[in-house]
């Protein structure tokens, strides 16, 4: 039912759009240029665990499929054209939007679509082309969603969208518990849309970026500042991303619903360096998360036993090999992760732990 009301809704705007169009004072003319792509990645990883205490360690290898996805997109008319992307690996609709150029400096999207915050690494750092990510991904509240953004071209590009908010997705957070739920709004009982801006310039070889998101339904907010730069032998960027995280809960002392700050800060640098056939690159970046703690509580700094989110630092090196174009662009990499944890001979300290993976993969696309 969900997806078949948002197809309504997607068909419904384009004949909204065609009919603008069909009043003015030139005719509709119907293109039928599609074109179809496909991007892929696959990976055989081997791995150096030590993220968990001494005797649970482990080493493995693993052969994953990190992306296989299907891109189509067509025209309609001259002004409007269409997007999809879909998960072969997922059987999964990723995205599908229309786009109408209202003229040279403006242009509608609607539908569901990349909606733009996390900064850079957000934009470059994909499934099909990354050989690791940072885990300050994976805190992102706001992915792919239902929007209506309009951007304009003036002294860069302006964008400004009101998307399908965020919404506890947690297992203990259902239609028959809405009171277990996190989020402000409870299950998926929307309130009112996130918003979100951005600005994004560009100066010669630089490109600032900045970002700025209000989501659960206004209690919550996202930024993201960094710059990147990009000429004929290097294609990098730094970055700083910042995330306010208010979950409803309940003021022990009114009764009333009350919000419990938690913060995810990240700093991300990644840079290719291209030398004709080969591109090294370079990756560095930090995830911390603030919890919320009750007052006179002690906050906890350390991650759980075989998991790292918070106090993460990855750093990774790695090469592409760009004598088949993008269509073909296997590579070798090494990542170390590491954190801190509780150290198990001596509860009240801290200890240092890491994980090395050997990463050999072919990323497409065409």
């Amino acid at each position: 039912m969900i997806a078949k009301n948002f197809v309504s809704g997607i068909v419904g705007a384009s004949s909204l759009l065609m009919a603008a169009h069909a009043s003015a004072a030139e005719p509709v003319k119907i293109a039928t240029e599609i074109e179809v792509g496909a991007e892929y990645h696959f990976q055989l990883t081997n791995t150096n665990d030590g993220l968990k205490q001494d005797a649970a360690q482990v080493k493995e290898t693993d052969f994953s499929t990190k992306a296989a996805k299907l891109s189509i997109r067509g025209k309609l008319t001259d002004q409007i054209s269409w997007n999809l992307l879909y998960q072969a690996d997922n059987n999964l609709l990723e995205r599908f939007w229309l786009t109408n150029k209202v003229s040279d400096t403006l242009e509608v999207n609607i539908g569901k679509q990349k909606i733009k915050t996390y900064g850079w690494n957000r934009k470059l750092m994909v499934a099909w082309n990354s050989p690791i990510r940072p885990a300050l991904q994976g805190f992102n509240p706001l992915t792919d969603k239902v929007a209506v953004e309009a951007t304009y071209k003036w002294i860069g590009t302006w964008s400004l969208a009101l998307s399908k908010d965020y919404f506890d997705a947690s297992a203990t957070c259902t239609a028959a518990t809405p009171t277990a739920c996190k989020s402000w709004n409870e299950y998926e009982v929307q309130k009112q849309p996130a918003i979100v801006f951005e600005w994004l310039g560009s100066f010669g070889d630089f490109q600032p970026l900045v970002q700025y998101a209000r989501y659960d339904r206004n209690h919550s907010q996202t930024y993201s500042v960094g710059v990147r730069m990009k000429n004929d032998t290097l294609d990098g960027f730094v970055e700083f991303v910042g995330d306010e995280r208010n979950d409803k809960a309940v003021n022990v002392v009114t009764g009333k619903a009350d919000d419990h700050k938690n913060k995810i800060q990240g700093v991300v640098l990644y840079s290719e360096f291209y030398t004709g056939t080969w591109t090294p690159y370079i990756l560095a970046s930090t995830t911390n998360l603030d919890e919320y703690t009750a007052p006179g509580g002690t906050e906890v700094k350390t991650n759980k036993d075989g998991a790292v989110n918070d106090n993460e630092r990855l750093a990774s090196v790695g090469v592409f090999y760009e004598g088949f174009t993008k269509v073909y662009r296997p590579y070798v990499a090494v990542a170390s992760t590491m954190g801190k944890y509780v150290d198990p001979k001596a509860v009240t300290k801290e200890e240092d732990r890491s994980k090395t993976d050997l990463m050999v993969g072919l990323t497409g696309k065409f």
